[in-house]
């Protein structure tokens, strides 16, 4: 049997690894943030499920860890209303200026944005709940990051992160192509030292934080050859990372041919009658001890 994504070795490290690196390996392009926003539009019901099952309701104050170009702000924001707030921290000055124009043109005044470093966290706090969704991912420590987070958290306030498992994707009858695209994302990601089994390992992560066992749910989409949007967003994924997958020797654009990629492989889903089964999100979610 074929397995989608057989490149994945989940993040373990091995000679020639970038495990070092701080790099966003996604770039801070437009064609990026276009990316994470197409992204958010497929992956936030997901989110928003996670959210409100580990209790964010109205009133709280809440820290968004690594907002990117804010989605998660904004929809953190839809559920703790006009009496709490959203601060949302990102490196990415780029990043950070989007999330405010898009806040803005909602007409929300109670989502902020700062340019933070989580090595140098100057934040106030305290919040009553911390949340973050592919974030724990790119961390070379994230259960020390983690750790140093909860100073920011009251007593018994909420931690919440929603993180990929890229290892359950898979193609069903089995997808050559499929597999092959599997095989570029999670080889790139690994080499720059990004954990492709994040999702599977939170459970582990809260506890070396010093938390409670989490509360965990996965979810996931899975699509046919006449739903666009799921494979438009896996070129694109592809297409954000081309010039580390090319820097690290693992394809090039002309192997690649993203341009034809995401109609190349609806067409093979559509032929054998199958679906596509993206990977799935990993929710997890516990309160810090008072």
């Amino acid at each position: 049997m074929v397995r989608s994504y057989h490149g994945c070795r989940g993040g373990r490290a091995y000679p020639g690894r970038m495990r070092e690196t701080r790099e966003y390996p996604l770039g801070y392009s437009e064609q990026e943030q276009r990316r994470l926003i197409l992204q958010s539009r497929l992956v936030d019901p997901l989110t928003r499920e996670v959210l409100a099952r580990a209790g964010l309701r109205d009133g709280m104050r809440v820290l968004d860890v690594g907002c990117g170009v804010g989605d998660v702000s904004l929809l953190a924001r839809s559920l703790v209303g006009p009496s709490g707030s959203v601060l949302g921290i990102d490196r990415s000055a780029e990043s950070l200026e989007l999330a405010r124009r898009r806040a803005q043109s909602s007409g929300l005044r109670n989502v902020a944005f700062a340019q933070v470093s989580l090595e140098a966290l100057d934040v106030m706090g305290p919040f009553d709940a911390l949340v973050g969704r592919l974030i724990l991912l790119y961390l070379p420590e994230p259960a020390q990051v983690l750790r140093r987070l909860l100073g920011l958290l009251r007593p018994g306030g909420l931690v919440v992160f929603q993180e990929m498992d890229m290892r359950s994707a898979r193609a069903v009858p089995p997808s050559v192509l499929y597999a092959r695209m599997g095989s570029w994302l999670c080889t790139t990601f690994e080499r720059a030292g990004v954990e492709t089994q994040m999702g599977s390992l939170l459970h582990a992560t809260f506890i070396q934080a010093g938390l409670p066992a989490p509360e965990l749910h996965a979810a996931g989409h899975v699509a046919g050859a006449e739903h666009p949007e799921l494979y438009e967003l896996l070129v694109d994924t592809l297409r954000s990372l081309l010039p580390l997958t090319e820097k690290l020797g693992v394809a090039t654009a002309e192997e690649l041919q993203l341009d034809t990629l995401a109609s190349r492989l609806r067409a093979e889903i559509a032929a054998s009658g199958g679906v596509i089964h993206a990977p799935s999100y990993v929710g997890a979610w516990a309160k810090k001890s008072g």
